[in-house]
């Protein structure tokens, strides 16, 4: 049996306190507008950070071994989250978004995964396009424009991510709803950054 599955981070934590309130609002605006939307599950939250795709049950020991050699050489990190956004465009949403800090060292940890993995016949080849990590909060039906709905939110601080786990999710289809399903969690238990990151952009590009 085959799985959908891809590589996360957890992102539920601070954003039950930061980010709750504006995620009730924003609901009861879209309500309003009688906008048709699934809205992502608080604890459904979470940065994707390698999409790996449908693979067969069996390799999933293998992708949790791989994972656990790379999260052995990298130590916990936090990662700043602000901003609301949507793609393809706020003119043109289908996604709406939370926007989380392009940190290098994140970089570092994808670039080190997907290489392991790579070697390992678990994926094809590192990803080529530019890597734009986000927390997706909710889906259009059908696109629509959400910039009045999103302005007085925008540059907004939602506080910091500390990643201290990589997680191995299944995504699941469950009626009209997707559901994300933590198959391994691997704490990453290395000691030291490999230097202090200055490039605090999100890096997200609308």
């Amino acid at each position: 049996m085959k799985k959908r599955l891809f590589f996360a981070l957890n992102a539920s934590d601070p954003l039950e306190k930061t980010f709750l309130p504006i995620y009730k609002k924003l609901r009861i605006i879209a309500d309003k507008k009688e906008m048709v939307m699934k809205w992502v599950p608080l604890e459904n939250f979470h940065a994707t950070v390698t999409f790996i795709g449908p693979m067969d049950e069996e390799a999933v020991p293998q992708l949790a071994d791989t994972l656990e050699t790379v999260c052995t050489r990298f130590a916990p990190f936090d990662l700043k989250v602000e901003d609301v956004g949507a793609f393809s465009s706020e003119q043109d949403a289908r996604v709406l978004w939370l926007g989380v800090q392009n940190k290098r060292y994140l970089n570092e940890f994808k670039t080190a995964l997907e290489e392991e993995l790579t070697k390992n016949d678990l994926l094809p080849q590192p990803e080529q396009r530019d890597y734009t990590p986000h927390i997706t909060f909710a889906r259009l039906r059908n696109p629509k424009s959400v910039k009045d709905m999103l302005s007085p939110f925008k540059r907004k601080s939602f506080g910091k991510i500390h990643v201290s786990e990589i997680v191995l999710y299944e995504s699941e289809v469950r009626g009209a709803y997707t559901v994300y399903k933590p198959l391994v969690r691997c704490k990453l238990t290395g000691t030291i950054e490999s230097h202090e990151d200055v490039d605090s952009s999100l890096g997200i590009q609308e």
